[in-house]
């Protein structure tokens, strides 16, 4: 739930969220029950800033706008200091002066920059960003509405500036061009403007919101916000769409509790619509994922071209929802969604997570949960490196010394990956539409294959003394016999792969002969072809690519090992598609916040503060495309954040250094260049993410740079027979940006006995261990006075605020199985809790012993027996038929004083030996009801009894808590005065 909280009040420190009398209610309908909903107080959820009004626009990035300047810094390659790259969105470079030539006839007090219009505008606002202390003291903001831009006009005078300076001109006519004309500085470094933008109108606020990536474009709507119950459904427009809804719905279920059936036909305001259709606005090139979400209290609606788009629009939503949607075990909620209209479309095609278990093994459920998180975040692209020269991960049939068994490091984890473990995976990920890329990794970083298949001996070239390495000399046999085993290796992986890429790694062949490096490409190139697979390696690997090929080229950086450059204009002038993953920017296993790593360090800014476009070269200390051509802007299709394995151990360690950092880079692959330029507007929105890992149980690092946004959820405690919770998780507590030793908590039961104080248990953040911040959790052990439902609060305290936590308590366990729709015949419910909400049964249903049946507003068209039973509840139901239930725990038939509609029996009642409370209320039974035997709390209240009412041998004999019911026969027994 969003958390709402306050200074202490005169009424004993209560917050600005409910407070809850205690009360026990006997019992709930089936649909509150299996949900725990509640009515809390909740504070509004952020409302996403509203984009840039269509009206304003910047115009200097209109076609045909021209920047220049009198001067430019002439420092090789020229390209990094032109006036073209403060006009780019990238903020990150920009025009500098010809600062080089100060004091040698350069007169730095009248430099200017300018912008000539591609057609004369009015112009609102002129926003510059500065690059301290690059800027000047003192500038006149001039325009000129002449065509040829010869005369100008200073329209304001400028001392001072700040860093992010915006100056609103307001100036209605028609203007050419705006310059920046500088007239002092005390700067001997010159200007360096990174970014200069021209308003049509002001300019737009930072987009900030919930949702990362963030959108192409959302806007907040009105009203009420739209609720998630427990008669929500999932409304598909295609039956196709069933397996891919039930996914999501798996998404929502674990924390709401809620059934949240797959259905076709008409949705209601409760309901989330799922439809293919065409999306206006989204561009034909974007109809593979892009998707327009409206939340509404009207309901949810997401419309996509395609199924994948409807997935991504879902992954939206969820952002939108509170945190603990994202929780494993139940919450009370509410489970609201602040109204909003988005349209939304990738930037780039490809938007990848690399792991590596080949270093140290992760295991199939620790890479399902990295799946899960990777498509939290709008990623498609899982790559695996699935061997190095630490080990090789995945089952060759015919090659049982690749067994896995090698790993790197001191504790380091090894491990292995069946064929069937991979396709598992493949599935897996296919499901959340990604695509899984493996690796197998020649021709060096090979020292474990190698091994494996027989040492340098057999697989090394003549001679050869280095053993992380097979021979690429074609005229060694032993090049031949490698390439024998590749052909079968990646056959084999062909087979059970069905993404379209392979990648072949490549890189890092130090001292291997350039011309053998090159052939052995080109031979594994023709390989990965002739299995219909696109081969991708990293650079240099595209050097032995074959002229006009398809294969890709996976640009990190220009190492080789502290030899002569290795780049060249060459690797980008063939029209390649390209992966960016720079290291500079992008490596995940670097450090950060003080953490472990290697270096240089990757601080959350330095992950998030670059693009695609513009990047830069670690080991030559230059930008890439300026100095050699590239990755060029139309030939990327996507970008990649690896981590390498190394220092890693396990799930823990994996997820401490992948997030936050990846959920800046993924909206860099995902999110328009415009909108993720804003460094401080990203880390709002990653603000609203943190909670979302705490509660899914990611270790994230909840760095100091980030204030994230506090959230809780109380949950749903139950209890048996004894009416005792013991050491029973109660209210969870999301404060990312507080150590948990400053806060102290208390509960209150729900049953009038008096607050009691409780420990928090958490996992502080501690970088040197790799270790996040957790959730506060406070656990309780109580016994109620009565079998019911109680609604209790945790109350969270530090420094003089409050956070007050709803939670439940109830003697009713949560489903297993959900029923919903008809079915025809008889049911038998042999184990576990099956629960019916508005279904149909048109046989008998049987309850075997140890299982429970709950019912809401459901029919049964025959009897209901149950033997050695668990709990049977029939809320808002018609039986037609007798109702037996013999040695039950509990057994409730309506209860009108608390929240479970009356029942209907279309036959005779009878319940004997039951050891846990017995409730019949306000039910009309059509036969005798006969109570024998039950050693629990009894109440027959109410009802409509067309036959005898008889009670016999129950201690403590039946009550109608002030009710007496209504009987066309004898009263007799224990229920002589009832």
């Amino acid at each position: 739930m969003r958390l709402s909280f306050s200074s202490p009040t005169p009424e004993g420190r209560q917050s600005a969220g409910h407070r809850f009398r205690p009360r026990a209610v006997p019992a709930l309908t089936i649909g509150a029950l299996v949900a725990a909903v509640l009515t809390v107080g909740q504070a509004s959820a952020d409302t996403p800033t509203t984009p840039a009004a269509a009206e304003s626009v910047n115009l200097a990035l209109l076609p045909g706008a021209v920047a220049s300047a009198k001067s430019q810094r002439l420092t090789a390659p020229a390209a990094t200091y032109s006036p073209a790259n403060a006009t780019d969105v990238f903020v990150h470079n920009g025009w500098t002066s010809n600062y080089a030539s100060v004091g040698n006839g350069y007169d730095p007090t009248q430099d200017w920059f300018q912008v000539k219009l591609a057609t004369p505008a009015p112009v609102y606002e002129v926003f510059s960003r500065w690059t301290s202390p690059a800027k000047p003291t003192e500038y006149d903001l001039q325009v000129s509405t002449d065509a040829d831009c010869q005369t100008w006009s200073t329209v304001t005078h400028v001392v001072n500036p700040s860093d992010k300076d915006s100056q609103v001109i307001d100036r209605s006519d028609p203007i050419s061009c705006v310059r920046m004309q500088a007239l002092a500085t005390t700067s001997t470094t010159g200007y360096t403007i990174n970014e200069f933008e021209i308003w049509s109108g002001p300019k737009p606020a930072p987009v900030v919101g919930q949702i990362i990536p963030v959108p192409v474009q959302q806007t907040p709507g009105t009203g009420q916000p739209w609720k998630l119950t427990d008669k929500s459904r999932i409304v598909v427009s295609s039956s196709a769409l069933t397996a891919t809804a039930e996914v999501l719905a798996g998404y929502l279920r674990p924390a709401t509790g809620f059934v949240i059936p797959v259905v076709t036909g008409s949705a209601t305001a409760a309901d989330i619509s799922l439809s293919l259709n065409s999306v206006p606005g989204l561009p034909a090139a974007n109809a593979a994922e892009g998707y327009s979400l409206t939340v509404s209290t009207t309901g949810v609606k997401i419309v996509a071209p395609q199924a994948h788009g409807l997935f991504n629009g879902f992954v939206s939503l969820r952002q939108l929802l509170p945190a603990a949607i994202n929780s494993s075990i139940a919450g009370v909620g509410p489970w609201t969604a602040q109204p909003i209209t988005v349209l939304d479309y990738p930037r780039y095609q490809h938007r990848g997570l690399q792991l590596d278990p080949a270093r140290n093994f992760l295991t199939v459920t620790e890479t399902r949960s990295m799946i899960d998180q990777l498509a939290a975040l709008k990623g498609n692209q899982l790559h695996l490196h699935l061997s190095d020269s630490q080990s090789w991960r995945l089952e060759i049939k015919g090659y049982p010394a690749l067994d896995g068994t090698g790993c790197n490091g001191a504790g380091c984890i090894a491990g292995f990956y069946t064929q069937e473990d991979f396709k598992g995976l493949v599935e897996y990920a296919a499901d959340r539409f990604i695509e899984i890329v493996p690796e197998l990794e020649g021709p060096a970083h090979a020292t474990a294959a190698v091994r494996s298949l027989g040492g340098v001996a057999v697989m090394g070239c003549q001679g050869q003394t280095q053993t992380d390495r097979f021979c690429t000399n074609p005229n060694d046999p032993a090049s031949g016999r490698a390439l024998a085993f590749w052909r079968d290796a990646i056959a084999q992986l062909a087979a059970i792969s069905p993404a379209p890429i392979i990648h072949i790694g490549g890189d890092e062949a130090i001292g291997m002969p350039h011309e053998d490096y090159k052939w052995w490409i080109g031979q594994m190139e023709t390989i990965v072809n002739g299995t219909g697979k696109r081969m991708m390696g990293w650079n240099p690997a595209l050097e032995g690519y074959a002229p006009g090929s398809t294969s890709i080229n996976h640009y990190w950086s220009d190492y080789t090992g502290g030899g002569p450059p290795l780049i060249k204009p060459e690797w980008f002038n063939q029209g390649r598609d390209v992966i960016t993953t720079p290291e500079w920017n992008s490596y995940l296993d670097f450090g950060y916040d003080g953490s472990p790593g290697r270096t240089p360090r990757t601080e959350l800014d330095k992950s998030y503060s670059w693009d695609p476009e513009w990047v830069y070269e670690k080991y030559r200390s230059v930008w890439a495309q300026p100095a050699y051509g590239g990755p060029k802007a139309a030939d990327i299709i996507g970008i990649e954040a690896p981590i390498w394995g190394e220092q890693m151990r396990g799930l823990a360690t994996n997820e401490f250094m992948v997030f936050p950092r990846l959920a800046g880079i993924l909206e860099k692959a995902w999110s328009p260049k415009v909108l993720t330029q804003d460094y401080d507007a990203y880390r709002q929105r990653l603000s609203a993410a943190g909670p979302r890992w705490a509660f899914a149980n990611v270790n994230f690092g909840s760095i100091a740079q980030v204030t994230w946004s506090p959230e809780s959820m109380g949950t749903v405690t139950r209890f048996g027979v004894d009416k005792t919770v013991t050491n029973a998780p109660l209210g969870r507590l999301a404060a990312g940006s507080t150590p948990p030793g400053e806060f102290t908590s208390t509960i209150d039961w729900g049953d009038g006995s008096p607050t009691e104080a409780a420990g928090i248990a958490a996992r502080d953040y501690v970088t040197s261990q790799r270790q996040g911040r957790s959730l506060m959790t406070v656990n309780g052990s109580h016994t109620y006075p009565a079998d019911g439902a109680y609604h209790g609060t945790v109350t969270y305290s530090r420094q003089g605020q409050t956070w007050i936590v709803p939670f439940v308590a109830t003697g009713v366990p949560s489903c297993t199985t959900m029923v919903t729709g008809t079915h025809n015949g008889p049911l038998t419910v042999s184990s576990g809790v099956t629960c019916f909400a508005g279904a149909t049964v048109s046989g008998p249903v049987k309850v075997a012993a140890g299982a429970g049946l709950y019912a809401s507003g459901s029919e049964f068209r025959g009897p209901v027996t149950a033997s050695g039973a668990g709990n049977v509840l029939l809320c808002g139901t018609t039986v037609s038929g007798p109702v037996s239930v013999t040695g039950g725990t509990r057994v409730w038939l309506g209860n009108q004083q608390g929240e479970c509609a009356p029942a209907t029996v279309r036959g005779p009642v009878n319940v004997s030996d039951s050891v846990g409370q017995v409730t019949i209320d306000g039910t009309t039974i059509a036969g005798p009801l006969v109570l024998r035997n039950n050693t629990g709390s009894t109440i027959v209240s109410g009802n409509h009894i067309s036959g005898p009412l008889s009670c016999t041998g129950n201690s403590p004999a039946p009550t109608n808590a002030g009710r007496p019911n209504s009987v066309s026969g004898p009263k007799s027994g224990q229920c002589a005065g009832l």
